[in-house]
């Protein structure tokens, strides 16, 4: 395997930006891809700190690509427009720059908590370029992850990205999932002692409902921590 720790200036985000690359040493072309997104206050390295993502792709014979996110929810605003740059200048860059497959089918989107809910957006807003996708303890509520308060973020940092009952609106999962109605498959899990399971069985309900026949919903042991997230990514991997 080889492991890569790649920067380069991004026009959109005006900053050095750094993602974490593992590509199989196979010699091959238009590899399958997972792009694996990280949670609030991580990286990266997050993934490759707690998890042996080189036996994943060794095993799959799959590219994984894990970006840079900061604290931005994956989203656009007046602090970073996070979202438009993943998709209009970051996933292009990647695919020229790598041996990965640009088809729908091959290409895989996967993250945890903040991440997680990073995954599900740019998924459903992407139907096109996401086959599968999968979160693992995701916030699925924006609003209620605000206001809980067991949520790591402070509410300003929040609201610095949500500035407004709108915004927050547009980018709550299930009105993004009723306005694009995606196709593709789709797998959540979420610990029965993370301190969001109640919004992500609430969310699970509604995805039963309205994705029923591209749905999976993984129940497992487990708090809002990277002991939960290393001990099921397997399992993820596998549906994938």
């Amino acid at each position: 395997m080889v492991l890569m720790n790649l920067s380069y200036r991004t026009n959109y985000l005006h900053t050095y930006f750094k993602t974490t690359v593992v590509v199989p040493d196979t010699g091959k072309s238009n590899y399958p891809v997972v792009w694996l997104l990280h949670g609030y206050t991580g990286d990266n390295s997050a993934w490759i700190r707690h998890v042996n993502v080189e036996q994943l792709a060794r095993k799959k014979d799959w590219v994984v690509i894990m970006p840079e996110a900061r604290n931005s929810f994956y989203s656009d605003s007046a602090f970073i427009p996070y979202y438009s740059f993943f998709i209009d200048e970051f996933i292009p860059k990647m695919q020229n720059l790598l041996p990965i497959s640009t088809k729908r089918e091959n290409n895989f989107i996967v993250g945890s908590s903040m991440g997680g809910y990073g995954a599900l957006k740019i998924g459903f807003l992407n139907d096109n370029k996401f086959s599968k996708v999968a979160a693992l303890s995701p916030i699925t509520d924006i609003e209620h992850f605000r206001d809980n308060p067991k949520s790591p973020m402070a509410k300003e940092t929040f609201d610095a990205i949500f500035d407004s009952p709108e915004k927050v609106a547009q980018n709550q999962l299930i009105n993004i999932f009723n306005k694009h109605q995606p196709k593709q498959q789709i797998l959540t899990l979420c610990g029965d002692s993370d301190f969001m399971h109640e919004d992500n069985i609430m969310f699970k309900n509604f995805l039963s409902i309205h994705a029923k026949d591209h749905y999976t919903w993984i129940p497992v042991d487990g708090d809002h921590s990277w002991s939960t997230w290393s001990k099921n990514i397997n399992k993820v991997f596998a549906w994938l």
